[in-house]
């Protein structure tokens, strides 16, 4: 019995091994399968299948961060709306549940500084994204120093992204100021207000403060009676303007014949968003005020600007700020001609044939020749786009005067216009508008108008010429008549004089755009400006040679070497000599 029970034994023992042998190498059945004895289909895929089953996972990232504000400064700025943008992105498979976002600062001294600290995104499936802004405002007891903000991105299971964080610096309210820098009354064709005629107002519109203006509004408003508006609006609005920032604005309007008045004023309203900024201004144009057509400066602009910009401008910066010297000198006499419009009496000229800003230079030396060099007004004689007749009536006149004053008299001559050599003798002549370039029977020989004030014994006699005398002008324009250039005849001075010339030879007396004067002018001013007038002639004489001739050659393109010719009777003097 013994042996028959462990034969019984031993026969299954053998059947598990070997199945059980069969079936791991096959890796059909667990162990499990196998110890309970049942039978299973065969399963070759079986590991694969178990790896897809692997619970599928969210995994979140914060991409694409940036920081944007109102005036692009990359600062927050007390009344300043601002805002960080970004993209939640879920780069896993499985689903992120209930994402959340949280914003807070991490220095919580910050003040003035509000924004959205919570946003819900809900769940995000996996491969997808989302974006996201939290709108930031500088409020207007904001101080200087930095925001740190942490953002973060929770997941409800706490698969969270890793936090974001942003350093911005901070900024304290800066007052913005809205001005009218300068402003400029003109006519369409030059000359003398009229009315029931279109008058032009430019104002050059400025914010001079330390910090931006918003919702700016510019209004015209004609005050007085039988005024009226001929421009499509009187109301212009700005919207933002940055510090420093400049806006041109125009103005057209007319008074009727039946306007009572001496003067036209036009109010400017300036207003912006805090209703405090902004400064109105009454600008008024005389009736008897002598314009230029487009560019003549009438109103002054106001002076004072922010420390670290300079005030913009309609006019050259020799226009303003004039210096005043409170000497006068009773026996000084001064006549100053610009000469610019020559096509207006001339129709067979066009306007290329006249001489650019020739009227601006002659206003702007005037202002210095009263201000600076203490000519008074009673001995200051002034014309533009002056006939023969009418210059050689000055010019007689000022004779007259200093010869009454000789032991003590003192005169200046400024011309700019157009100069001319004749073609055979080559002496150069003045051309007054009424002149033609082919025809100088009436033209101002220059060597007459030296004779002249030579023979009335003045102590002193300056000429200023911003013109050139071999042909070419400002613009080339009577040189077109002429055709060819003509180096004029070197004239000899004589008496107690200087003679300061615009360019040599056969070289052009040349315009600087920029400043809306001759090249020569600007820099004669420039340094009458600088040195309000306490500078020897010396002095001047090199400062406007070595300048002219370097921003020619830059601007121009062409080569202006300014000239001094001093009589005999003064070498060894003049260059100490003075205009103040």
């Amino acid at each position: 019995m013994m042996l028959s029970k462990q034969f019984t034994i031993q026969i299954p023992m053998k059947k598990y091994l070997l199945f059980l042998l069969i079936f791991v190498l096959a890796g059909g059945l667990s162990f499990a399968q196998v110890s309970s004895g049942k039978s299973q289909p065969k399963k070759i895929s079986f590991k694969k299948k178990q790896t897809t089953n692997i619970r599928q996972l969210p995994d979140l990232i914060i991409t694409e961060e940036k920081f944007t504000d109102e005036n692009k400064n990359n600062f927050i700025n007390a009344n300043e709306q601002c805002q960080i943008s970004f993209k939640v992105e879920n780069i896993g498979k499985g689903v992120a549940q209930d994402v959340k976002v949280n914003a807070y600062l991490k220095n919580q001294d910050v003040s003035g500084v509000t924004f959205e600290g919570g946003i819900d995104l809900g769940d995000m499936p996996g491969e997808t994204s989302k974006e996201v802004i939290i709108p930031i405002e500088g409020k207007l007891d904001t101080q200087d120093g930095y925001a740190e903000f942490v953002i973060e991105v929770l997941e409800a299971r706490g698969f969270d992204a890793f936090p974001l964080e942003f350093k911005i610096e901070t900024r304290h309210f800066a007052e913005p100021k809205v001005v009218i820098a300068d402003a400029v009354f003109s006519t369409e064709d030059g000359g003398q207000i009229k009315l029931n005629y279109p008058i032009n107002l430019k104002v050059l519109i400025q914010n001079i403060g330390g910090g931006e203006a918003k919702s700016v509004r510019i209004n015209f408003e004609l005050t007085g009676a039988n005024c009226f508006p001929l421009s499509e609006y009187s109301q212009y609005d700005l919207n933002f303007m940055q510090r420093g920032e400049t806006k041109e604005l125009d103005f057209l309007f007319t008074a009727s014949r039946r306007y009572e008045g001496t003067s036209i004023p036009v109010q400017v309203t300036v207003s912006e968003s805090y209703g405090r900024y902004g400064v109105d201004t009454t600008l008024a144009v005389s009736l008897d005020e002598n314009l230029t057509a487009k560019n003549q400066v009438v109103i002054t602009g106001i002076t004072t600007a922010a420390s670290d910009f300079e005030m913009a401008s309609l006019s050259s910066d020799v226009d303003k700020n004039i210096p005043l010297n409170l000497t006068n000198h009773p026996f000084r006499y001064a006549l100053i001609i610009g000469n610019e419009d020559y096509s207006k009496f001339q129709r067979g000229l066009n306007s290329e044939a006249n001489v650019a800003y020739a009227r601006n230079d002659a206003s702007s030396f005037k202002s210095y020749a009263s201000r600076v060099m203490g000519v008074e007004d009673k001995n200051l004689f002034f014309l533009t786009d002056a006939t023969a007749g009418e210059m050689e009536q000055k010019i007689d006149l000022i004779s007259k005067l200093a010869a009454k004053t000789a032991d003590e008299a003192e005169v200046i001559f400024y011309f700019a216009g157009h100069g001319l050599p004749d073609e055979t003798s080559k002496e150069p002549y003045l051309i007054p508008v009424d002149v033609s370039g082919t025809n100088l029977n009436s033209a101002i020989k220059l060597a007459d108008v030296y004779k002249k004030l030579s023979e009335t014994g003045a102590q002193r006699i300056t000429f200023f010429l911003d013109a050139c005398f071999s042909g070419g002008g400002r613009d080339a324009g009577l040189l077109a008549a002429r055709s060819v250039k003509v180096r004029p005849k070197e004239e000899l001075v004589t008496g107690n004089m200087v003679v300061f010339s615009a360019s040599s030879g056969e070289q052009s007396s040349l315009p600087y755009d920029d400043q809306q004067h001759g090249m020569f002018t600007y820099f004669l001013l420039k340094k009458l400006q600088q040195s309000r007038g306490n500078i020897t002639y010396g002095t001047l004489a090199d400062y406007v040679k070595d300048n002219v001739s370097i921003e020619s050659l830059r601007i121009n393109n062409k080569e202006q070497d300014p000239t001094v010719k001093v009589s005999i009777a003064v070498q060894g003097d003049w260059e100490k000599w003075t205009l103040n």
